[in-house]
């Protein structure tokens, strides 16, 4: 089983890729998505490896056994104190939230530049904006960065030893990938503590208390918001106008911010349009997606009104992990629900629950075809039907597009 898991999360491509190179490995992504589990995985394949436990040092900075090293000076002096029982030789330290410790780069930064001390570096953090201006201003160049998702369906099926089914797909469409709903399958009370355990854990944590923000329930209401709007255009303005409309001010600047640090805790993804006419990506109106499906669950239930925007949300992760990068298509008045592009492809790709209608279809297809070059154009839906090919749109079952290798 675990090392099912292993080819999972990437730990034997991590080990084959990167143990031992002179870069310091970076792994970020939402809480509870799995990054410890990355970090004790990666421990045991370097212990397998040969290399002698007394070699790896492993902290986690959210544990209260570790917090006499919540400073970069204490850490330092302990990571050499351990150097000098290993006689010189290499060691290996992995650090967990690596954000929790006080000027946590400065530290990073003299292991990776020592003379002296000889170490093969494994981080993770929750803060995307910390991560990446506190690295990029000490350690520019000298770092590579893997983003941890929560499950994807075909992860969840194994995860849950679940056979793929209608009925198992609208269970991840509701209660989303998170690893540690496992246990917690047959309890819908535990399955949305937990998720309100990782909400609550984020916003006060990593939104909240890091940002000093003092109108928590304003950022509440912008949350809500979005999470009402998933896979709809919308602007800070437009939520800045709504809450005005509602009795609240909230000035545009501050919407921005909200969202911004929504986006370092890595709980949203911003989506920007790109205009396929002009060639060109536009500045407003974009679409913000949840880092999982869960979180919709926890925040406003389910209900088959939002099916349309969940299906959207989980084939935009599913395309982020596929190493695509993905923005909303204009083409003149028709909107595309998603352009990927990786290296100097496209594909273009509309998410619709059932085409059940004439009208539907005749909304998921027009956009589609007025695109007049010949990269691959694609529907999916859950219609459990054959796949088929109209005038080069070729139309998919969703659930066997998101079990597909790649």
């Amino acid at each position: 089983m675990k090392q099912e898991i292993l080819e999972r999360i990437g730990t034997d491509e991590l080990i084959s890729q990167y143990k031992d190179k002179p870069v310091i490995k970076v792994i970020q992504g939402i809480r509870r998505c799995g990054k410890s589990f990355l970090l004790s995985l990666l421990e045991e394949k370097i212990v397998q490896s040969g290399i002698e436990q007394s070699h790896i040092f492993s902290v986690n900075f959210e544990d209260f056994e570790n917090s006499d090293l919540q400073d970069a000076k204490a850490l330092y002096a302990e990571i050499k104190k351990r150097s000098e029982k290993c006689s010189g030789e290499k060691m290996y330290l992995l650090f967990d939230e690596i954000q929790e410790c006080t000027d946590w780069e400065k530290c990073i930064n003299s292991l990776y530049s020592s003379r002296t001390l000889d170490c093969d570096i494994y981080i993770t953090g929750s803060n995307a904006h910390l991560l990446s201006s506190e690295l990029a201003t000490y350690l520019s160049g000298r770092y590579v960065v893997i983003t941890m998702r929560p499950l994807s369906y075909k992860e969840f099926l194994y995860f849950n030893a679940l056979e793929d089914s209608s009925q198992s797909f609208s269970r991840f469409m509701t209660i989303g990938g998170f690893p540690g709903l496992k246990d917690m399958m047959n309890s819908e009370n535990q399955i949305r503590a937990y998720l309100e355990g990782i909400y609550s854990t984020v916003l006060l944590k990593d939104i909240i208390s890091r940002n000093k923000i003092r109108e928590s329930a304003l950022l509440e209401k912008v949350i809500l918001y979005v999470a009402d709007n998933v896979g709809n255009i919308f602007s800070a303005k437009r939520i800045s106008d709504f809450m005005k409309a509602n009795g609240r001010t909230l000035s545009v600047e501050t919407v921005y911010n909200d969202l911004q640090y929504l986006q370092n805790a890595f709980v949203l993804h911003k989506v920007q349009r790109y205009d396929i006419r002009g060639k060109k990506i536009l500045e407003t109106m974009e679409k913000y997606y949840f880092a999982d499906q869960g979180l919709l669950f926890f925040l406003h239930g389910y209900k088959d009104t939002y099916i349309n925007a969940i299906l959207e949300n989980i084939v935009y992760i599913e395309l982020l992990r596929r190493g695509y990068e993905v923005y909303i298509g204009k083409n003149g008045e028709w909107e595309i629900d998603f352009i990927a592009k990786k290296g100097g492809e496209m594909l273009y790709m509309q998410v619709s629950y059932l085409l059940s209608s004439e009208e539907t279809r005749e909304r998921e297809y027009r956009p589609l075809c007025e695109i007049k070059d010949n990269f691959p154009k694609l529907i999916l839906t859950l219609d459990e039907l054959p796949e088929s090919n109209e005038n080069g749109i070729i139309r998919k079952n969703l659930r066997e597009w998101l079990l597909k290798e790649e």
